[in-house]
């Protein structure tokens, strides 16, 4: 979708954004790719995984690998989940910001597990899959931040019981959070607008939420045409971060 037709796309995108309200972000992991992230199960680099850890990346960032390989499974959260020191948000996040300044937004919902939205001053951020700032010790409940995880030598351990951390999001093979799952499909069936960046209709992330979703204004901003992706009201491919600072021109 190249020149004038995306042009005016974007430019009815902008239209709907800046005359409307009750705004639900779903924010995919090309977002996070964006700016250099893996997220826990680094898809976009699956190969290199394998090679380097002598596993596939679902295999180490599942609940039997962390109880089985505890030393290997933090190896690998250091060096591909934290392989950015103090990562810093992108435009997109700061856009994202800039709904909740004027009072559109009404959720973020996303896989990832960086607190991005939060640094820029989101509120209402949803992750469903949860944090690597919230690492926990199971026995006297102790949070740790990302710093503490990327820092430790070998097995991190809780300060005060000397037992390993438990990372803060979910493994592979285990449930996510109901009541995660709950406030965010309340959230996308109540929007007005449902705003899609960085992830195709039929990702992880989309799939089970979009079915929620009532209205005719689901835009969606990606950087290439995925099957489902028609079933959105308003679509456009691209360099994400360029086309979302053309949406937010208002």
């Amino acid at each position: 979708m190249k020149g004038v037709y995306m042009e005016q796309v974007l430019e009815k995108m902008r239209d709907i954004i800046r005359s409307g309200g009750n705004i639900v972000v779903l924010a995919g992991m090309n977002i996070t790719y964006d700016i250099g992230l893996n997220g826990v199960t680094a898809e976009h680099i699956a190969y290199d995984i394998e090679q380097k850890y002598g596993y596939s990346n679902d295999e180490i960032a599942s609940s039997l690998f962390y109880t089985r390989r505890a030393e290997l499974f933090f190896k690998y959260y250091k060096e591909v989940i934290l392989n950015i020191e103090n990562p810093q948000p992108s435009s997109i996040h700061y856009g994202i910001y800039k709904l909740q300044q004027c009072s559109k937004l009404s959720a973020v919902v996303t896989r990832s597990v960086y607190s991005l939205y939060e640094k820029v001053g989101c509120n209402n951020v949803i992750q469903l899959h949860g944090s690597v700032d919230k690492n926990i010790c199971p026995k006297c409940k102790k949070l740790y931040d990302s710093a503490y995880i990327k820092h430790s030598k070998g097995i991190p351990v809780c300060e005060q019981c000397g037992i390993p951390l438990r990372p803060g999001f979910s493994l592979l093979g285990e449930m996510l959070d109901n009541g995660k799952i709950s406030q965010a499909s309340n959230a996308v069936e109540n929007a007005n607008i449902l705003l899609v960046l960085g992830a195709s209709i039929n990702s992880t992330l989309c799939r089970y939420m979009v079915k929620y979703y009532n209205g005719d204004k689901l835009i969606l901003l990606n950087d290439k045409e995925k099957v489902g992706d028609e079933r959105a009201n308003y679509r456009v491919y691209g360099n994400i971060r360029e086309m979302f600072a053309k949406v937010m021109d208002f």
